[in-house]
């Protein structure tokens, strides 16, 4: 919400800038000084937002650079406008029309970041910042037709938080929040950078572990597990607590649909859970007829 807020204001400080270079243009006077020096796009509200370079995550996008791109070359022909003004010098058509383009450029770009933020907000968990249960199912297809494609192995994990009730009932939904909000972190801090996560529901969260095999993830897992469980997490003005979490594991498959990968993790995690909780449970299609490979 805060990146809108400021592009917002970005925007509307984009027009009455507009506004007052055609007066100054159309009807004459003086010039801001600062639209005449070179620097003219980090001085404006919207460069010093912009080249503070605060969100990295934005830097990503299709939309940044093209936006910072359109908006210094907009800046640089205001200038050249400007100071054909003030020399007395008569702007040309074309020179007028290079402009306008380019701030209507610029303005485009902006409303398609804008938009881009908003779509990701629709799928991103605001308290964890992973992903939601309404982006999970087209990133995991997506993934599932990657690895159809290049047969590389993909696994998904279904975890649960053991006895996260209690943390609610004897410390608070605030401590609630704070755990499930430093788990994610811990866990962002120990997965690879591809390795994408779910909020499923209340306390339950899916992991998507492309280019890894069963074994690889239930390796990863059990180490995680037990890292997890020695992991300090401060509450305010509460102490100090630990939590322990289960796990479910399944490897997806080209010949399933991801959905039913995601039941066999579900069933997986399950068995973890009735086996004492705080492991990690692998659903074996080749096992028993149980399914569930757990110790």
């Amino acid at each position: 919400m805060k990146t809108l807020h400021e592009l917002d204001a970005g925007s509307t400080s984009h027009t009455s800038w507009l506004k007052d270079l055609h007066r100054a243009l159309v009807c004459g006077g003086g010039a801001s000084p600062a639209d005449l020096l070179t620097d003219a796009h980090c001085r404006c509200k919207f460069g010093q937002w912009y080249y503070q370079r605060d969100y990295p995550e934005l830097q990503e996008g299709p939309w940044f650079e093209k936006m910072g791109a359109f908006h210094k070359s907009m800046h640089d022909n205001a200038r050249l406008l400007l100071n054909r003004r003030e020399n007395g010098q008569a702007v040309s058509a074309d020179e007028y029309d290079e402009f306008m383009d380019l701030s209507i450029r610029f303005k485009l770009e902006m409303s398609g970041l804008q938009t881009s933020i908003i779509s990701k907000m629709c799928l991103v968990d605001h308290l964890t910042g992973v992903w939601n249960r309404n982006g999970m199912l087209h990133k995991l297809q997506q993934e599932h037709e990657r690895m159809a494609r290049s047969g590389a192995a993909c696994c998904v994990c279904m975890m649960d938080l053991d006895h996260f009730k209690r943390v609610n009932d004897e410390y608070g939904h605030l401590a609630g929040d704070t755990v499930l909000h430093e788990t994610i972190a811990f866990f962002h801090g120990k997965l690879r950078k591809y390795d994408a996560i779910f909020r499923y529901g209340g306390e339950e969260f899916l992991f998507c572990l492309p280019s890894s095999t069963a074994q690889d993830v239930v390796k990863t897992m059990e180490r995680l597990c037990a890292e997890l469980a020695a992991y300090p997490i401060a509450l305010k003005d509460k102490g100090i607590i630990h939590i322990t979490a289960s796990f479910g594991v399944a490897v997806m498959s080209s010949d399933e649909a991801v959905e039913d990968t995601i039941e066999k993790a579900d069933h997986a995690l399950l068995c973890a859970k009735a086996s004492g909780r705080n492991q990690v449970c692998l659903w074996d299609c080749l096992g028993d007829q149980s399914g569930c490979d757990c110790e």
